[in-house]
C-alpha cells in the first residue's frame, strides 16, 4: 500500500482558485476562505499533531488566484506558484480538486505534468495524492484535467447561447456601459435584466458630437472644440478624432443593443496564439430596453456624412512603411503619413505628423528624413552583430542550455533509481536498514542537482541566433533603400526589427506654421536584439 511520505509544512504549497462549478452566491474571498479551511483540516488531520497545526503552513506558501482565467498564463498567482515549484525544497501542491490547477488546453496540461513530474512535486487533492513519476497517477492526474476542459468548453457553450438570447430580449450584457450611459438593473418578474440609463451630462456631450459633425465639423475640430471647453473624455484624457468617431457609429445611442461588434478572436503572429477583439461590421442589433439619446433624423443624417467621405484605397493602407513604429515623445501619439496635394502648389514629400500636433507642438518630418535616420541605425545594428557573431557572443547560451539538459538527464536517471530502490525493497525484500542507506543517499544527491538545475535555470541567457537576426536586419535595411520593394513588406520587416521609435523635434520660432525650418529631429530607436 502506498503511504504518503513525510513531508514538513514549509515543503507544501497550497493553491486556491473559485471555479464557475462553484456557488454562485459566493464572492471570490468567501469561496477561497472556504476551500482554505478544507486544507487546513486535511494538513491537521495528516500532518501533525496539536491545534496549531494549521497555522504551520507557512503565509508565503498560499496562494490565492483572485483574478482567474482560463489559461496559465493569464493567472498570476499560478505562474509564481509553478516557478517556486522548481525550487527542491517544495516537494507537494494541495488543492481542492485537480482542475483548480489547469482547465486549459492540452499545451497547458502538458506543460503543467511536465512540470510537476520532472521536479518530483506531489499534487495532493482531499480525496487522493497523484505521483506524477508513476504512469498510473500520471494518467489519472491528465484526465482530470481534460475533463476539466471538456466541461469548459461546454459551459462556454452553454453561457454563450445565454448571452445571446438576453441580447435578444434587448438587455445590455457588456462590462462597460457606453460613453453617455450608466449600466443599471430592472426587475421584470422575478428577473433581474441589466439595462441602461442616460447620464443626463454625457447624454448632452454626445448629442452636440453628433449635432457638430451633422453640420460639417470633422470628428477632429470637434474634439478640440469639446477640448477647449474643458469636457473630459470617457478615458479622462483629452478628447482626440479618434475617441469621436466610435462614437458615431454607436447603435446604443439609438435605443439598441448589439452582439458579436467585437468578438475575440484568437490568431497566430510569431507562431504565439494571440488573442484579439478587432471591431466587426457584421454584427446583430435589437431593440434595446433603454432609451435613445440621439434620434434617428439626426443619426441619418451623420450616417449620411459618413457614407460620403472617400473610402480608402487598399494601396492607401500600405503606404507607410513606418506603420505602427513611429511615436511621438511628447504625447505618446502614433505618427501617421500624410500627403499635402494643392493644385497648382508646389509639391511636398509626404511628411509623418503627430495626429495630435496642434496640441503637442512637434513638428513633422518627411517620409525620406526618417528613411534615412532609420537606415543608419539598421547599418549600425548590423554592424553589431558581425561584433558578436566574430566574437562567438552565443556560444555561453548554447554551453548554458547544455549544462541545463545534462543535469535534467542526471535527475530523470536518479528518479529511476529511486524508484528501483522502492521496487527491490517492495518486492524483492531488500533489508531495511540497506533501503535507508541507498535511499538517503539518492534523495541528497537528488536534493543537489534540483538546486543546480534551479539556479541554472534562473540565470539562463535567452538564445539568441545571431546570424539569423543580422539575415533579418539585412532584408530590412535592403527593402527599405529598395524605391520599387512593396510598402507592406517594408513594414513587415522592420517590425521584425524595431521594437518602437520615439520621435521629438521641435519647431523654430520663425513664424511659418507649415514647414519653417525645425530643429533635427531626435530618435530613439527600440531595436529586437
Amino acid at each position: 500500500m502506498w503511504l504518503l511520505p513525510k513531508l514538513l509544512p514549509e515543503e507544501i504549497l497550497i493553491y486556491l482558485r473559485k471555479s464557475r462549478t462553484d456557488d454562485p452566491t459566493l464572492s471570490v474571498e468567501e469561496t477561497l476562505a472556504k476551500h482554505e479551511q478544507m486544507l487546513n483540516e486535511w494538513v491537521a488531520r495528516n500532518l501533525a499533531e496539536g491545534e496549531e497545526a494549521p497555522e504551520k503552513i507557512p503565509e508565503a506558501n498560499r496562494y490565492r488566484e483572485v483574478v482567474s482565467g482560463e489559461t496559465i498564463d493569464s493567472r498570476p498567482r499560478m505562474k509564481a506558484l509553478l516557478k517556486k515549484v522548481e525550487s527542491p525544497k517544495i516537494k507537494a501542491i494541495l488543492i481542492v480538486e485537480p482542475q483548480r490547477l489547469s482547465r486549459g488546453d492540452l499545451e497547458d496540461i502538458g506543460r503543467l505534468v511536465k512540470l510537476l513530474r520532472y521536479s518530483n512535486t506531489l499534487v495532493i487533492t482531499l480525496q487522493y495524492t497523484y505521483d506524477l513519476r508513476d504512469e498510473r497517477d500520471r494518467d489519472m492526474f491528465e484526465r482530470e484535467l481534460k475533463r476539466g476542459n471538456e466541461f469548459l468548453e461546454y459551459q462556454k457553450r452553454i453561457m454563450n447561447n445565454g448571452r445571446l438570447l438576453s441580447v435578444s430580449n434587448g438587455n445590455f450584457i457588456g462590462n462597460t456601459a457606453p460613453y453617455g450611459y450608466r449600466k443599471t438593473a430592472i426587475k421584470e418578474g422575478k428577473r433581474k435584466c441589466h439595462t441602461l440609463e442616460p447620464v443626463p451630462e454625457e447624454a448632452r456631450v454626445v448629442n452636440m458630437v453628433f449635432e457638430m459633425y451633422a453640420e460639417g465639423n470633422s470628428a477632429g475640430k470637434v474634439a478640440r472644440t469639446l477640448n477647449s471647453m474643458g469636457i473630459p473624455s470617457p478615458s479622462g484624457k483629452e478628447w482626440g478624432a479618434e475617441s469621436i468617431k466610435p462614437l458615431l457609429t454607436n447603435v446604443h445611442y439609438l435605443g439598441k443593443v448589439r452582439w458579436n461588434h467585437r468578438k475575440t478572436v484568437k490568431i497566430i503572429e510569431d507562431g504565439e496564439v494571440v488573442v484579439t477583439r478587432p471591431r466587426s461590421s457584421e454584427f446583430l442589433e435589437y431593440p434595446g430596453k433603454h432609451p435613445a439619446i440621439v434620434s434617428q433624423e439626426l443619426w441619418d443624417a451623420v450616417q449620411a456624412i459618413r457614407g460620403k467621405l472617400p473610402p480608402v484605397k487598399s494601396r492607401a493602407r500600405h503606404a507607410n512603411p513606418f506603420s505602427g513604429l513611429v511615436f511621438c515623445k511628447n504625447c505618446g501619439r502614433a505618427m501617421s503619413r500624410r500627403t499635402y496635394k494643392r493644385e497648382g502648389a508646389a509639391y511636398q514629400p509626404p511628411r509623418l505628423l503627430c495626429d495630435k500636433q496642434a496640441e503637442c507642438g512637434t513638428a513633422s518630418c518627411t517620409v525620406d528624413e526618417m528613411t534615412a535616420e532609420v537606415v543608419k541605425v539598421l547599418k549600425e545594428a548590423i554592424q553589431d552583430f558581425d561584433i558578436r557573431i566574430a566574437t562567438h557572443a552565443e556560444d555561453s547560451t548554447a554551453l548554458h542550455r547544455q549544462l541545463v539538459d545534462q543535469l535534467e538527464k542526471r535527475l530523470e536517471a536518479l528518479n529511476k533509481q529511486e524508484l528501483s530502490q522502492w521496487d527491490k525493497y517492495t518486492q524483492e525484500g531488500m533489508p531495511k536498514h540497506i533501503f535507508d542507506q541507498l535511499n538517503a543517499k539518492v534523495l541528497r544527491e537528488k536534493e543537489e542537482v534540483q538546486e543546480a538545475l534551479c539556479t541554472a535555470k534562473d540565470t539562463l541567457p535567452d538564445p539568441v541566433n545571431y546570424k539569423q537576426k543580422k539575415a533579418t536586419f539585412v532584408t530590412a535595411l535592403e527593402l527599405l533603400q529598395d524605391p520599387d520593394a512593396p510598402v507592406k513588406e517594408k513594414n513587415l520587416f522592420l517590425k521584425k526589427c524595431i521594437e518602437r521609435i520615439e520621435y521629438h523635434r521641435a519647431r523654430k520660432d520663425n513664424g511659418n506654421r507649415r514647414w519653417g525650418d525645425p530643429e533635427p529631429m531626435e530618435l530613439d530607436v527600440h531595436l529586437k536584439v
